[in-house]
């Protein structure tokens, strides 16, 4: 069963998101999404409300993290469990092999949206997958794509998203069953195909502006 996957995206519980997790889950059924993971920044506090909505909506959804390590952002697929921020990539990417999980360096060669990516780190510190399209990305997805190949780590692309519009602009794409197991083999294997899209530079912009309205509430 051939799956599309969107494997970044934020909800309210993200220090810089927005988004309601029933929105989410409705937003990604719209979008033609066979799943999606949810990755908000260091806390796992919308995955077991994102795992009850899309059990009831016949939607996969793969809990997940975008944890904050010493050298950049990495995405943890496959897990629950918070893991410590402020870690070497290294040692980040080790937690989340011992908690069980995918480890995925977002965005990694990133410096205007997400100035936020391991970059050198991305060829050394045991990495399950390289995000290599990040629709949030403008600049650096093309590094980011020849690192993946000439290192052969598998593939992923997704959207990043922060607003409902954004879910789906880019996906990965697997073929398997229909459950979280299944997927994060198939994205160890390196058995992915990537759909990539930018998302809008309004709709990004005007992300900044809600963020600047939280600020100054």
């Amino acid at each position: 069963m051939k799956l599309k996957l969107d494997l970044h995206i934020h909800t309210k519980y993200s220090h810089d998101g927005f988004m309601e997790v029933s929105e989410v889950v409705r937003r990604a059924k719209e979008a033609g999404l066979s799943g999606i993971a949810v990755t908000d920044h260091d806390t796992c506090d919308a995955v077991p409300r994102a795992l009850r909505l899309g059990k009831k909506e016949k939607l996969l959804v793969v809990p997940g993290i975008e944890v904050k390590s010493k050298h950049g952002d990495i995405i943890g697929l496959g897990i629950t469990s918070v893991v410590e921020r402020g870690m070497s990539a290294k040692d980040t990417v080790s937690v989340i092999h011992e908690l069980g999980g995918v480890a995925v360096a977002a965005h990694p060669y990133s410096l205007v949206f997400h100035p936020t990516g391991v970059r050198g780190e991305v060829k050394t510190a045991g990495f399950d997958a390289i995000e290599v399209f990040n629709s949030r990305t403008y600049f650096s997805n093309g590094m980011a794509f020849r690192a993946a190949r000439d290192e052969g780590i598998p593939m992923v692309a997704s959207s990043d998203a922060h607003l409902a519009g954004e879910i789906g602009n880019s996906c990965t794409v697997v073929d398997c069953r229909c459950d979280v197991g299944s997927v994060l083999d198939e994205i160890r294997a390196g058995r992915t195909e990537v759909v990539c899209g930018l998302t809008g530079l309004g709709s990004i912009m005007g992300w900044y502006w809600q963020r600047l309205g939280r600020v100054f509430r």
